[in-house]
């Protein structure tokens, strides 16, 4: 039922949440939205390949 975590997607997600973070602090609004759609995309991505890969079994 629950699939192993892929580590690279994690860290990948974990490095755009916490520059997203900093930009919001630091009140870098353009690079905060880049990041947050960039962050949207790539999410967007794996479970969109991830349900690829199911359908294959």
């Amino acid at each position: 039922m629950f699939d192993k975590i892929n580590i690279a997607d994690c860290l990948v997600i974990i490095g755009l949440v916490a520059a997203l973070i900093l930009a919001i602090f630091y009140s870098m609004n353009e690079l905060a939205m880049s990041i947050a759609s960039g962050l949207l995309g790539y999410i967007g991505g794996t479970v969109k390949s991830a349900s690829k890969g199911e359908e294959k079994r």
